[in-house]
């Protein structure tokens, strides 16, 4: 049956990669390694009746599109069943070299509506899924599956303070301090720093254990560290 897109009705924003009805991605977070051209990700479409339309694009922290990035295709149809490969191409050489730099690869999966519901009051959703994207340059120097550990903590009133003097931006998965959990407590820059609010009631702060999410977007191992 012949079918159209239409424009976008409602937006939905999720972390997950999971898109809609069945369009995902293949991976929660984009590594590109500094030593080659481009870094990839596919999309894909498990729908075996539906098709969408697929808009990509890279944004920093605040939103804007004005990145080192460009993705190739940026707007394509997805097919039932069918898999696309997104293309994603530094064309700045100038990122910094000493460390990470961080920004958002997004995926806009735009349902299509048949011929026979025009006119209707169909509601339409589109969903776009932001998922991270680390540049990691070309010999930097460290290993980032011990970074984690290098983490420093330190008590400062109601937040902890967290220094983080690796190269990498570390996400932390799960935080626990004295025993109390940390429901957000996101991400530390690479030579940068983080504060954790305590939450109300908590007023012993001694100990932290944490585990933080790996290349692969997992967790990996819980650590212990005193807070000083």
């Amino acid at each position: 049956m012949k079918k159209k897109f239409i424009a976008l009705t409602l937006w939905v924003l999720i972390s997950q990669s999971a898109l809609a009805s069945g369009v995902g991605l293949s991976s929660t977070r984009v590594i590109y390694d500094g030593n080659k051209k481009e870094a990839s990700l596919t999309v894909q479409n498990k729908n075996k009746s539906e098709e969408f339309l697929i808009q990509s694009w890279v944004d920093d922290a605040t939103g804007s599109k004005k990145t080192p990035f460009i993705i190739t295709p940026p707007l394509f149809k997805l097919e039932p069943g069918k898999n696309n490969i997104l293309r994603i191409v530094n064309v700045n050489p100038s990122l910094p070299q000493d460390r990470e730099s961080v920004y958002w690869v997004n995926v806009k999966a735009i349902p299509s509506q048949n011929e026979e519901n025009e006119g209707k009051n169909v509601l339409q959703i589109a969903v776009r899924t932001r998922i991270k994207l680390f540049y990691r340059p070309a010999g930097l120097k460290g290993d980032i599956k011990s970074s984690p550990g290098e983490l420093r903590f330190t008590r400062n009133g109601k937040q902890i303070k967290v220094d983080n003097p690796t190269v990498f931006n570390i996400t932390f998965s799960d935080v626990f301090i004295n025993g109390h959990e940390i429901e957000k407590s996101g991400m530390v820059p690479a030579k940068g720093a983080l504060n954790i609010y305590l939450p109300a009631g908590v007023n012993s702060a001694s100990q932290i254990k944490y585990n933080t999410i790996n290349d692969f977007g997992s967790s990996g191992e819980y650590l212990t560290r005193e807070i000083n």
